[in-house]
């Protein structure tokens, strides 16, 4: 199970994505299973003529935002995708909603029993493997919510969620993967004639080492001798 973290300006249009055909028409029998309120007061109407009516939803979200005036965000809009692996079970409304309120709590955006302080918050599902959580960056207490690392709490609760419904194991955020040179190592790498940034010859260095050696003292004599003069 994978979550992606987005950032955004104005919920209005994403809610007619999400509540639209999408781009394929892949989107099919689109409602909210969680929220700050009960998903059923929270549902957008039909109109006469079979359209959502997003005006009273809009409204909602982004009154908390509008009342922090020049204190609120230029991208108040938090986004994020959660999709299930191919070939896991499908979860009900039920086990997404429990996914999408755990995600609220561990980001700290909006904690369990916070509901009417927190930040205000929908998560819509429009598929079978995936659901959208929208929320609006301004607590309804008046204060402008924490949410560093949000990323990596929302991979905690993906992996919970995989632990808990028997889901295909994904690895942890835990920040241990190794970065990409950055531009300007890369650049300097080619003015001195190297084939890759001496950050990437160190990593591969070392994996070799570690991988064929039985001890210690021959990890450092594999990777001194592998070294590069």
């Amino acid at each position: 199970m994978i979550g992606k973290v987005l950032r955004g300006q104005r919920p209005r249009g994403l809610l007619y994505y999400l509540f639209g055909p999408g781009r394929r028409e892949e989107h099919t029998d689109p409602h909210i299973v969680a929220g700050w309120r009960d998903p059923a007061e929270l549902e957008p109407p039909l109109r006469p003529g079979g359209r959502r009516d997003f005006r009273q939803l809009t409204g909602l979200l982004n009154q908390p935002h509008a009342a922090l005036g020049p204190r609120g965000l230029r991208q108040p809009v938090w986004h994020c995708v959660v999709r299930a692996a191919p070939g896991d079970p499908l979860l009900s409304d039920h086990e997404w909603a429990e996914l999408a309120r755990d995600i609220m709590h561990r980001t700290g955006l909006a904690p369990h029993g916070q509901d009417d302080d927190a930040i205000r918050w929908i998560a819509v599902r429009h598929a079978a493997d995936h659901v959208h959580i929208v929320g609006t960056l301004a607590r309804q207490d008046g204060a402008r919510p924490r949410f560093w690392n949000d990323y990596f709490r929302v991979r905690d609760a993906c992996q919970a969620a995989e632990e808990r419904h028997g889901l295909r194991r994904t690895a942890p955020g835990d920040r241990t993967a190794g970065h990409r040179p950055t531009r300007a190592e890369s650049e300097k790498a080619r003015r001195h004639g190297r084939p890759e940034a001496p950050r990437v010859t160190l990593r591969r260095i070392v994996s070799t080492a570690a991988a064929g050696a039985a001890s210690e003292e021959e990890f450092f004599a594999r990777a001194c001798w592998s070294a590069p003069g």
